[in-house]
């Protein structure tokens, strides 16, 4: 067996390393909340019809994905259930 003699800490030095990761929580959660509003900004208004154009393209093909994707899973449960039997 190993025999390892305990730690002692003091007080101050319980309090001192509470004050450090207290701070290192509050830098992380600043770091969170900015990248959440990054994530989630609002776009910009296009500037040119072009930009328009793409954006909305875009936006078309993410729900034509969304939809081919959701009749695709769709049809695996069916096909899942059907075999159950």
């Amino acid at each position: 067996m190993n025999a390892q003699t305990p730690q002692k800490f003091t007080l101050e030095e319980i309090a001192e390393r509470k004050k450090k990761l207290l701070n290192e929580i509050h830098a992380q959660k600043k770091a969170m909340t900015a990248t959440t509003r990054e994530i989630f900004a609002p776009l910009a208004p296009a500037t040119n019809k072009a930009d328009a154009i793409m954006r909305s393209f875009n936006t078309g093909m993410a729900v034509f994905d969304g939809v081919v994707m959701g009749i695709k899973i769709m049809r695996k449960i069916r096909a899942y259930f059907r075999n159950l039997k």
